[in-house]
């Protein structure tokens, strides 16, 4: 694989293009963003690229350099995966006496550190140091999910590259060209994917037809209807955490397509001005309600608990009559 075959973030590409062909490559750089985008892949590539003998601003895949970095096995390139959920000190320094002698096989030496948010602050403050004096010749590529998990000093001493969520088309395009996905399936899971292939390739496996169609039934209940069943459903819905969240973000794509709905009815189709407004009214108030209970599963709340009080409190907002929503909105703030 080459850049050519990478999916989306043009303008990172392009920036790394440019300092190959220029001969102006920076000593470090950063690349952070979602989960799941493309941020390792291109690092390997970026590295391909480089150790690469043509020198046109990507990899030919037929020399040998390119030949070993297929298979990874390359001998001036370095990865640094977390151990036991931490990158440490000890690896670090294992790349330090690496960088005391010159690249084996060319003039340039990758070293990519994977999921760099996990160093921990020993191996932190060793990175440091060798980014404030690099051997010439290395080339940093460091892995994170966002730059504020990483020291300040340690951010500055890099180029910052970040890697944005894909485009649904794009997700869903991998998913059709490359894994042979039926086109609904591939639209269906790329809607939910949020920009990542690692989560779509998730999600294949999950019954999201009757997750849309649970939440539906959420969206579509009745003022009258007794709380009983949405605590039941709540009790289906908390098995697994990461689960739940994934459902919540289904419930939140169907309440997106209601607003979406609601914007196109013109205002003959859905009844009074008032009827429309407090749907519409309604919608929001449970999009950031939905939105509120995925942060607080974040940070660990009770899963049982946090669906209960989320769906508890979607059955008051229906069974509240003409009451103004606003005021409700207020109260739960």
């Amino acid at each position: 694989m080459s850049f050519r075959e990478i999916i989306g973030h043009r303008r990172p590409l392009e920036i790394l293009r440019k300092a190959m062909l220029r001969g102006r490559l920076a000593h470090a750089y950063l690349f952070t963003g979602p989960d799941g985008v493309g941020k390792r892949t291109t690092a390997l590539k970026f590295a391909k690229a480089v150790l690469c003998g043509k020198g046109d601003g990507d990899s030919c895949g037929e020399c040998s350099s390119c030949l070993k970095m297929e298979s990874l096995n390359h001998p001036d390139l370095l990865v640094v995966e977390p151990r036991g959920g931490q990158i440490l000190v000890d690896q670090v320094r294992e790349v330090q006496d690496r960088l005391l002698f010159r690249p084996l096989e060319g003039e340039a030496r990758m070293i990519i550190l994977d999921s760099a948010h996990n160093l921990n602050p020993q191996a932190s403050n060793a990175l440091l140091k060798i980014l404030e004096e690099p051997p010439r010749g290395n080339i940093f590529v460091l892995v994170a999910s966002s730059e504020s998990s990483l020291l300040p000093t340690i951010v500055s001493r890099c180029q910052r590259l970040y890697f944005g969520p894909l485009m649904d088309h794009e997700v869903m395009g991998f998913l059709v060209k490359r894994l042979g996905w039926e086109e609904e399936r591939a639209r269906e899971v790329a809607r939910q994917a949020r920009g990542s292939i690692s989560a779509a390739l998730e999600l294949g496996d999950k019954p999201l037809r009757a997750w849309k169609e649970e939440a539906r039934r959420i969206l579509e209940m009745g003022r009258d209807e007794k709380s009983s069943p949405l605590l039941n459903l709540a009790s289906a819905w908390s098995k697994e955490r990461k689960e739940t969240m994934e459902r919540l973000e289904c419930l939140r794509m169907e309440i997106r397509e209601a607003l979406v709905q609601e914007a196109r009815r013109r205002p003959t189709d859905s009844g009074p001005r008032e009827i429309r407004a407090r749907r519409v009214e309604e919608l929001l108030w449970m999009w950031r309600e939905s939105g509120k209970t995925i942060q607080a599963l974040e940070r660990n709340m009770n899963v049982q608990l946090a669906m209960e009080e989320l769906l508890i409190r979607f059955h008051e907002i229906k069974s509240s009559g003409k009451r103004s929503l606003y005021l409700t909105w207020i109260r739960r703030s």
